[in-house]
């Protein structure tokens, strides 16, 4: 919610600025209610990525291609042409990644997926990759000191509770891309986040507030994504 409402702030801010400009005499060829309009399916085109909603993207580039077709040199394939393609593409695209996330607020429905569970014996150093998909990981070590995760379109699932750190501290390197992750650390850790967080979610359950035994530092992009640190 916060990141919306400095999304419309900085909109609105700069709606404000182009009518300023426009009154001195430049981009005077744009009108506010073309720009309001834009900014509008702009809007849509950012929601509609976060679902996979491809007609949600797909149809709104059509509209803005139609509104700014002089400016684009391209009239001679508004309307019809590009309606058309922007159809064709969000059929075949839904067709090609028909198991999608439904995320809400950048939190994922981890219902939609079939999990993929990884359960083996790890070494100092865990890797995980996911994209267009779901998986659970199981960490297990006892000489636990880095676990790259990297998910994409997808949700992923981590369970450190089975990991002992080989030091008093361990580094997450995360990136998230439209996706939903979840991480269940042991309730004795402390979390460090240190992440890049652009258009998505951090959020955290059943903190603990004791003393704790180990430090668990995250670095890394979120992006369009929610990331929810559950303390078990």
């Amino acid at each position: 919610m916060k990141k919306e409402k400095v999304f419309w702030g900085v909109l609105l801010i700069l709606l404000g600025v182009f009518l300023i400009v426009s009154k001195l005499g430049y981009f005077s060829e744009v009108n506010v209610f073309s720009l309001l309009v834009t900014a509008f399916l702009l809007v849509v085109i950012v929601k509609s990525l976060l679902r996979l909603e491809f007609a949600g993207v797909l149809f709104p580039i059509a509209g803005i291609c139609i509104m700014y077709d002089e400016q684009l040199g391209i009239t001679n394939i508004t309307p019809w042409t590009v309606l058309i393609a922007a159809l064709l593409g969000s059929i075949g695209l839904s067709m090609i990644f028909h198991k999608r996330p439904k995320c809400v607020n950048f939190q994922c429905n981890c219902e939609d997926f079939n999990f993929e569970k990884i359960d083996v014996e790890d070494g100092s150093r865990v890797g995980v990759k996911n994209s267009f998909g779901g998986s659970v990981k199981y960490i297990n070590t006892d000489n636990f000191e880095q676990a790259d995760l990297n998910c994409s379109f997808g949700a992923l699932k981590v369970y450190f509770d089975n990991a002992v750190m080989k030091n008093d501290s361990a580094v997450v390197r995360l990136n998230a891309s439209f996706s939903g992750v979840e991480l269940y650390i042991p309730k004795g850790w402390k979390v460090e986040d240190k992440t890049n967080v652009v258009l998505g979610s951090m959020n955290e359950k059943n903190r603990n507030n004791q003393v704790t035994t180990n430090t668990l530092i995250l670095v890394g992009d979120i992006k369009f994504s929610g990331v929810e640190i559950v303390y078990i």
